[in-house]
């Protein structure tokens, strides 16, 4: 019989480097515990990265001013924070900004919700209904890709100068990122319950009710927050060729006049506008996604 070579000395060898081995060996981390150290390392909390945002804005409009104090910038043609503030507050006492504001106000409050409307309405029919879909669609794909700004001469034409171009121009240029979202959105419908409500007599009218409806909410919240940014560039391209009223109106006149103070006035209001609005459809999303995991 063939003896084995194996003597007590190599065991003995193996289980020592088998302990070493083992108290080498770093403990294993829990998949959960690594994705928390990394967020850890890659991620402040959020009140600070609100205070970064803010001292980031400050920097600049200091830097910027120290600029045009020290003549490194021209401040007849890029100004400074001091000559803005300056120019807002003429403005804002000879009461030519507040005319302006509740010109702007009208025209934008109600050509975003004249597109809110439409959008909804004509998105939820076209994405429901799929033959007046497919006669639709082509038209809606080449006016949300055209410059719109290019059918202005038509709408002037069309529609004169004046509060009623200017509301068409808003109108066009935002009810289409609404409509389109709209229209997939209820494309994307759950095909399960629906055939599952159908097969228990449910009416077209109470299907879209109970299953579509609730489910467009985070398409429709996404589309207004698209329609708000591009219902202020429609604002400002109506008031710049068919008003005589507005932001639009007092960043064109003051670009005329050569008054760099006056268009940054102008610039800074939509900003503001437009973050504002930005900030509140952002909660509303937020609120939404909870209420769908809910």
């Amino acid at each position: 019989m063939e003896q084995s070579s194996y003597t007590p000395a190599q065991s003995r060898t193996e289980t020592l480097d088998d302990a070493r081995g083992v108290i080498a060996a770093p403990a294993p981390v829990p998949a959960a515990g690594r994705a928390k150290q990394a967020r850890r390392r890659r991620h402040l909390p959020n009140r600070w990265l609100k205070v970064v945002s803010v001292v980031s804005v400050l920097v600049l409009l200091a830097v910027w001013q120290l600029l045009a104090q020290l003549g490194v910038i021209d401040r007849t043609q890029s100004s400074s924070p001091s000559d803005v503030w300056h120019s807002f507050a003429v403005m804002a006492g000879n009461g030519s900004l507040g005319t302006a504001l509740l010109a702007s106000a009208k025209l934008y409050g109600i050509g975003l919700l004249v597109s809110i409307g439409i959008g909804i309405v004509f998105g939820l029919v076209l994405g429901w209904w799929r033959v007046l879909g497919a006669i639709f669609d082509p038209w809606i794909a080449i006016l949300y890709s055209t410059p719109l700004i290019a059918l202005l001469p038509l709408i002037i034409v069309w529609f004169g100068i004046g509060f009623q171009g200017q509301l068409v121009m808003v109108v066009l240029v935002s009810v289409f990122p609404l409509l389109v979202n709209v229209m997939v959105g209820t494309r994307q419908a759950d095909e399960e319950l629906l055939r599952l409500a159908h097969s228990f007599g449910a009416s077209q009218f109470a299907l879209v009710r109970t299953i579509v409806l609730p489910s467009l909410v985070p398409y429709m919240v996404t589309g207004i927050r698209l329609s708000i940014g591009t219902a202020l560039i429609g604002m400002v391209i109506g008031e710049y060729f068919e008003g005589t009223d507005g932001i639009g109106s007092i960043i064109l006149k003051s670009g005329v006049m050569l008054d760099s103070s006056g268009v940054f006035v102008g610039i800074v209001i939509l900003a503001v506008v437009a973050l504002t609005l930005t900030s509140l459809i952002r909660v509303a999303e937020r609120k939404v996604g909870s209420w769908r995991e809910t």
